[in-house]
């Protein structure tokens, strides 16, 4: 059994996030995606750092907002 490489290559990278590898690059270039240069040009990614990334915004469904609506206006009464 091999052991799992904890690194992955930004093709790699970009295809487990599921992006196309130009628009990788573009998120790279914008330092949005937190990444690891150790010789100073080659680029290794985390998968827990990538997962991060992915889930960092959360959008409110409409039903958790109403929700929340409700519990305020029952507060305020």
């Amino acid at each position: 059994m091999t052991e799992q490489r904890k690194l992955l290559s930004t093709k790699e990278a970009a295809e487990y996030c599921g992006f196309k590898l130009s628009y990788f690059r573009k998120l790279m270039m914008r330092r949005a995606i937190p990444m690891y240069k150790p010789c100073g040009k080659l680029c290794f990614f985390k998968r827990e750092d990538l997962d991060a990334f992915l889930t960092g915004v959360r959008i409110s469904s409409q039903g958790e907002i109403n929700e929340e609506a409700d519990r305020y206006l029952a507060g305020r009464k």
